[in-house]
């Protein structure tokens, strides 16, 4: 047992032990009382009886046969001793001494139950009888003469009880007494015994959970098998470790949530310590410092990212209270160029402090892209309007007169202008593909007829340029897609194609994959040179620039193809060699969900 049960289950024995063992001294205390009250009744009663019977003239004049006759005939009633003396100590008679020795009998003036009885009429005294030699009760009384002249003189009637059998039955119910308390005591301490043990296991295994429980296991829940003390306890020790599991767990999560959003950065963000220590920080900003995190429990330092510039720009911060916010060089392979933000942690406290790095690379790449945009739409533009602008005021200088070259001048600024119609149109159409909120419309399509539609558009301009125009596509082929964005994408392929196949034909085809549906432009034009193809999906991007142009075509058509198709989530390709023709194909999910590449 543990030693709050062992000592619980001592005390109790103890305790147990003393209580049975004083109520034990009373009650035999008790039960010589009242074995000593018996005596005195019982004595008191036989003394009355043999008073009545008494031969008190007898007693009066002294006549010894006479009375111990009478004491002998009293003792053998009664089965007492019976002893009659005088008023001087005299015995007169005495039933267990023979007639011849009652007058060798000590004077018993002196006895104390004798005197008592004198004076006071009643007396009792407990000793060792010499005589018989056994332990011995007396009771005395006073026995009033009836004859003649002897007034005032008195004798005394004593009756003798043997104190063991007296006491037997006082003894015998002392004896089980004695022996009921033992049996008490000892079920007591058996069923105290067997009741510790149980509080000590249910102590034992609370005491397990509750280790448990502190060491992090919340799992742990406490059998409650009681509906105790012990049993409450157990029950507020599980509904805490639920709350703690419940709490626990939304932490977690939280953490898990704040953990990703901070993962997922694109900048690279660091808690830090007044000293420089590195609490927190993301991969990113690792990754930003082109160093490795440091391994093991002990928390870094700021130098363990091998970029002096960050601690300056940090201590400055720390040193002047208040934010900074920079740019500066990193190097890693080569020098990049980034923002630098160092601000306290929370707002008004200047413990920890939150540094965040950003690269400048894509916003600038950006940058370069939207400078390289403007410059290929003004250059875009500018051609066909400096075709419309000169013919123009060639006419008006006089060219409308000139019947031969008049009609070829109309001519060309009418086809500059229509081309001009085309650029802008198609930059409509990015501009819409590009916007954040570009919705599509995905109903359940016959994926066949919206291609045989198609198609059917292009066959007059496929047969003036001697070209075969096949389809390789299955009916019922369908799928959930946005129809006029898949036909955008379908009408810029199939125009590509026809415009840059000069002899042979253009194949379209169709085929279900488990979770997209593939759709191939193929062509025996002349083919793509290596180098051009992870280019030819940018806008403004042209293998041959003059054959471009010669065609009317703007640059943006297969960028629109790319934006069209990613939007319904799926993707596109191309696979071409120069001399072999081109394939141009694009996955639409069959189901909606977005292809995985």
């Amino acid at each position: 047992m543990t030693s709050l049960t062992a000592r619980l289950y001592s005390l109790i024995a103890i305790l147990l032990g003393l209580g049975l063992l004083a109520t034990g001294l009373l009650l035999d205390r008790d039960s010589s009382r009242m074995a000593a009250r018996s005596l005195e009744e019982e004595g008191g009663r036989e003394l009355g009886l043999l008073r009545l019977s008494a031969p008190l003239s007898e007693i009066a004049r002294g006549n010894i046969p006479a009375v111990d006759a009478w004491a002998d005939r009293a003792g053998l009633a009664i089965g007492r001793r019976v002893t009659v003396i005088d008023s001087t100590g005299r015995v007169l008679g005495d039933s267990d001494v023979p007639l011849d020795s009652i007058q060798l009998m000590e004077n018993h003036a002196g006895h104390p139950e004798v005197r008592a009885a004198l004076d006071t009429g009643v007396g009792e005294e407990s000793r060792r009888g010499w005589t018989i030699r056994r332990e011995l009760f007396y009771i005395a009384e006073p026995l009033a003469p009836r004859v003649a002249g002897s007034a005032g003189t008195r004798a005394v009637l004593r009756i003798s009880i043997p104190i063991p059998q007296a006491y037997a039955f006082a003894r015998r119910w002392q004896r089980h007494l004695w022996i009921a308390v033992g049996a008490v005591f000892l079920a007591v301490l058996a069923g105290g015994y067997l009741l510790g043990r149980g509080l000590d296991r249910r102590l034992r295994t609370m005491r397990r959970s509750a280790e448990s429980l502190g060491q992090g296991d919340l799992t742990t829940r406490i059998a409650v098998d009681g509906h105790d003390e012990l049993g409450a306890l157990a029950r507020v020790l599980n509904s805490m470790a639920e709350r703690l599991d419940s709490k626990l767990t939304e932490l977690e999560k939280e953490r898990d949530r704040s953990q990703a959003v901070i993962g997922n950065l694109s900048e690279g963000v660091a808690l830090l310590a007044r000293d420089l220590t590195i609490l927190h920080a993301n991969e990113r900003f690792w990754r930003l410092v082109g160093a490795e995190r440091p391994a093991g429990p002990s928390l870094p330092r700021l130098a363990a990212a091998r970029q002096p510039i960050l601690e300056d720009i940090v201590r400055e911060a720390i040193r002047n209270g208040t934010a900074v916010r920079r740019e500066a060089s990193i190097y890693v392979e080569d020098r990049q160029e980034h923002e630098v933000a160092v601000a306290p942690a929370r707002e008004g406290s200047t413990g920890d402090w939150l540094l965040t790095i950003r690269d400048l690379q894509p916003e600038r790449a950006m940058a370069n892209l939207r400078r390289e945009f403007v410059a290929n739409v003004s250059h875009e533009l500018k051609t066909p309007l400096t075709s419309i602008q000169g013919y123009a005021e060639t006419l008006l200088q006089g060219a409308l007169e000139d019947e031969a070259n008049r009609g070829r001048f109309v001519q060309t600024i009418r086809d500059q202008a229509v081309r001009l119609e085309a650029i802008v149109e198609d930059l409509l159409e990015l501009a819409d593909l590009d916007r954040p909120d570009a919705a599509l419309d995905p109903k359940n399509w016959d994926l066949a007829e919206v291609v045989r539609d198609m198609a059917a558009g292009f066959e007059e301009t496929a047969a003036r340029r001697g070209l075969k125009l096949d389809l390789a596509i299955r009916p019922g082929l369908r799928a959930y897609f946005d129809r006029t964005r898949v036909e955008t994408a379908l009408r810029n392929l199939l125009d590509n194609a026809i415009k840059y196949t000069d002899s042979g034909s253009v194949r379209i085809s169709a085929e279900a994959g488990p979770a997209a549906i593939r759709v191939s432009v193929v062509d025996t034009g002349r083919g793509i040179p290596p180098q051009h193809l992870p280019r030819v999906f940018e806008r403004f991007y042209r293998v041959d620039h003059a054959r471009t142009r010669a065609t009317g075509g703007t640059g943006l058509g297969l960028s629109i193809v790319k934006h069209a198709i990613e939007l319904h989530g799926g993707r596109v390709g191309v696979e071409s060699a120069p001399g072999r023709g081109s394939n141009f194909w694009f996955e639409i999910p069959a189901n909606g969900s977005p292809v995985k590449g």
